[in-house]
């Protein structure tokens, strides 16, 4: 029940993202907005993304992650306010701060929420299905919001858009729960708790939180700048700067130099999210299975996903160098897609090597610290477009084999460095030894 509701959270997460998009024609003509205020009004949302992110995964170290997630979808549904009652290009701008600030922590708080429910080989699925999320919003909602603008005009989606989290919070309310175990600020192992991960560690599956379980914390930087860590910040990285590129600058490229008219460039953008609608599952349940099965964590999870992203890498460059129209689809769709599998993976492998209470924080520094691509690549690509021309394709195709060359850094970074088992093991050496030299009262 859990892992359904925070589903349908993050659908109503990318609602949230996307409606502004969707609704942007009919509200800058009433509104008289420019395009340089459009935009500024589209990057406001990432103005405090990251930092919230940080800030709210520090905080649920200590409290209730139920809790956070509860007024972290108020707040979603309080920002649409001022859009929908008193538009104006201010309003709109700080409305999407506000927005951004609240989303910012939404993806890894709901995933730690959820991650806590499982032991460690049945992690994937769960967390792919709610990073799956986006890409089912993308499917189901983006359609009914572009419908309900069409017929009752571009108020009424964020209209829509607030009641659908105003539901969501009263479901949240009425069943969700944070998981048994360990109290928030609790230590493992103390009077009255429960080592929620200690079933983790029988024998098997040979992964790396059978040696974190029970330790209360270990430094953070040694988390992040071990092999696993680094290789997931990388990976990370270019994931997030592909999914940058492919809400902003894909239905460009389709009805520009692919010269497709706009309601089949608009009808396909959505055969990327469609693809990973399959991809994001299908790597969760295969990765548990081989886990199960007694491969390791390097091979089930830093393994799989790196052949996904290698796959992504080789389809993104071979649509530079195609021509016909049904080719270059079906390679911008593999390649826009099968490599988000490392967004759920790099959660994964992060929680794998991380103590209990210190997840929160880690999993929201993680997606701060990768979605820095989200700022970068829409910006950088429109100066590549700039420069040859909008309907010109080079533009587009040096972007393209940007993030392919990205792609295979990541790729190469997972399958060499990604250790989870023994970054594991040393953390909690290290954790171990710190515990052991703090003075005692």
């Amino acid at each position: 029940m859990v892992t359904i509701l925070l589903v349908g959270f993050m659908m109503i997460n990318f609602a949230d993202k996307a409606v502004l998009g969707l609704a942007a024609g009919p509200m800058m003509r009433e509104l008289g907005m420019t395009a340089s205020q459009y935009g500024a009004a589209s990057s406001a949302f990432y103005a405090m993304f990251g930092v919230s992110a940080v800030v709210v995964g520090f905080i649920a170290n200590s409290y209730s992650n139920r809790r956070i997630i509860l007024i972290m979808v108020l707040v979603w549904g309080l920002a649409q306010v001022p859009i929908i009652f008193f538009a104006s290009v201010v309003s709109v701008f700080m409305s999407r701060v506000v927005l951004g600030a609240a989303e910012g922590p939404a993806n890894p708080i709901a995933v730690n929420s959820a991650q806590k429910w499982f032991p460690d080989d049945q992690r994937n699925l769960p967390t792919s299905l709610v990073n799956l999320g986006a890409a089912l919003g993308v499917v189901t909602l983006a359609p009914i919001l572009s419908l309900l603008i069409e017929a009752h005009g571009w108020r009424s989606a964020f209209v829509a858009v607030a009641l659908l989290g105003l539901v969501w919070a009263v479901l949240w309310s009425a069943f969700g729960r944070d998981a048994p175990g360990v109290r928030p600020g609790q230590v493992p192992g103390s009077e009255g708790s429960v080592a929620l991960d200690s079933h983790i560690t029988r024998a098997a599956p040979p992964t790396g939180d059978r040696w974190i379980s029970g330790i209360d914390r270990v430094p953070y930087r040694n988390i992040f700048f071990s092999g696993t860590g680094l290789s997931v910040l990388i990976a990370g990285f270019a994931v997030y700067w592909s999914i940058a590129l492919l809400v902003s600058w894909i239905p460009l490229y389709l009805s520009g130099p692919m010269a497709l008219d706009p309601a089949a460039a608009g009808a396909l953008v959505v055969l990327p999210w469609v693809c990973g609608a399959v991809a994001i599952p299908a790597q969760g349940a295969v990765s548990d299975r081989l886990l199960q099965r007694g491969v390791s964590s390097r091979g089930a999870r830093a393994g799989v996903s790196s052949g996904c992203i290698l796959t992504a890498a080789v389809a993104i460059a071979g649509l530079t160098l195609v021509s016909a129209t049904g080719v270059k689809l079906a390679l911008l769709a593999i390649g826009f897609s099968v490599a988000t599998v490392q967004i759920s993976v790099g959660m994964t492998l992060i929680a794998e090597i991380t103590p209990l209470r210190q997840r929160p924080a880690v999993l929201a520094t993680t997606t701060a610290v990768t979605g820095v691509s989200g700022v970068v690549a829409p910006a950088l690509a429109g100066r590549f477009v700039d420069a040859y021309g909008a309907g010109n394709a080079t533009g587009y195709h040096v972007v393209f084999l940007l993030t392919a060359v990205l792609f295979l850094a990541g790729a190469v970074c997972l399958a060499v460095f990604a250790r989870p088992v023994r970054d594991a093991a040393r953390l909690a050496r290290l954790g171990r030894a710190e515990h052991a030299a703090e003075p005692v009262d």
